[in-house]
């Protein structure tokens, strides 16, 4: 059977991303900006021109990787960059560098296509699991614990999916600090990391066996561009995911839109705002029917639940959620919302308006 000649995926879960979005549904599931993006960006779109489209994009991505080390105030260089297609893009060019059967270890519930990924280039992934009376709360000693010589990656999503909520940034240089010593690799994936203070990033960071990954899909509000980036600073860890980095990960349509978005900061600075105002109305009102795990107020995504079949809960009110299903360590008593800008309408929807 050619199933035999082949990798085993059996372990690979459903990726949420992969459910189709109905109509007449007030969606609440993927992680999009609910208040789309700059109005810079359309004069990009209006000034596309024909050789956008039919030549190759530049492979170095000069111009972007400029912009954005002006944008991070220098505190990396411009070969300290990789440019991917999303950052899952880039998860899967660090991730071509796991040795088969090598342990990935991480927290969950957690980003979950980053997991399939790992299974599929032949590693396993191990989890500290977040707890449901501690309101799923990121415990830094809990996963020192776990840290090992054997352990090859160690995964970290902040801010967290699904539960939107922000580790410090001291805590993640003790966990670099402790992985460094056993020689373990650890990513820190930033993708909702534009809700973040910048001086919370681990781009301020400076180890040898950093890797952190950033995404134009949230913040600037670019999901359908597909674009972003890691910022890598050792010399052997650069050295290896040069190797592995393929020309043309991302359009020269993408680059230029990119570009743009950067130019206007306060378009992120206003999405925190509303989603801020937004998300402490809609927690005040659904921690009276449900459990609410940790998160911050200025991240677009929380975990909410506690009974049973939440995620049907919120389906038969015209509400689309993400189930807990979706996760490991989680089931469909919980789901995760993503802040809409129809807050007022979600609360009607199940009477809590």
């Amino acid at each position: 059977m050619i199933a035999s000649k082949l990798k085993d995926l059996s372990k690979i879960k459903h990726d949420y991303g992969k459910e189709p979005i109905k109509n007449k549904l007030l969606d609440c599931s993927l992680g999009s900006n609910p208040f789309g993006c700059s109005p810079k960006v359309i004069e990009v779109l209006e000034s596309i021109r024909l050789e956008d489209i039919y030549r190759y994009p530049q492979s170095n991505y000069k111009t972007l990787k400029e912009r954005l080390v002006e944008y991070w105030d220098n505190e990396f260089k411009v070969d300290d960059l990789f440019i991917g297609n999303g950052s899952m893009g880039c998860l899967e060019k660090i991730n071509k560098l796991l040795k088969p059967n090598s342990t990935v270890l991480g927290y969950s519930p957690q980003f979950l296509p980053y997991i399939n990924d790992v299974i599929a280039n032949g590693a396993v992934y191990k989890y500290v699991p977040l707890k449901k009376e501690e309101d799923f709360e990121i415990r830094i000693d809990k996963i020192i614990e776990r840290l090992s010589e054997n352990v090859a990656f160690l995964y970290v999503d902040n801010p967290n999916n699904p539960t939107g909520q922000v580790i410090k940034l001291k805590d993640i240089e003790e966990l670099v600090k402790e992985a460094e010593r056993k020689n373990i690799v650890v990513i820190v994936d930033e993708a909702y990391g534009d809700f973040m203070p910048k001086k919370n990033s681990a781009i301020n960071l400076n180890y040898e066996n950093l890797v952190v990954v950033r995404s134009f899909s949230k913040g600037f509000g670019l999901a359908g561009v597909r674009i972003g980036y890691c910022v890598v600073k050792g010399k052997v860890l650069k050295r290896l995911i040069s190797k592995v980095d393929i020309p043309f990960s991302v359009t020269a349509i993408s680059e230029k839109i990119a570009i743009k978005a950067l130019e206007d900061r306060g378009f992120v600075k206003n999405s925190i705002r509303e989603v801020r105002k937004r998300k402490i109305k809609l927690l005040k009102a659904l921690s009276r029917k449900f459990h609410i795990g940790k998160t911050s107020f200025s991240t677009p995504i929380f975990l909410c639940g506690g009974r049973d079949a939440t995620y049907s809960y919120f389906l038969k009110r015209g509400i689309l959620t993400v189930s807990g299903k979706e996760y490991l360590n989680l089931d469909d008593s919980y789901v995760r919302i993503r802040v809409p800008k129809e807050v007022d309408e979600l609360l009607r929807k199940i009477s809590l308006f």
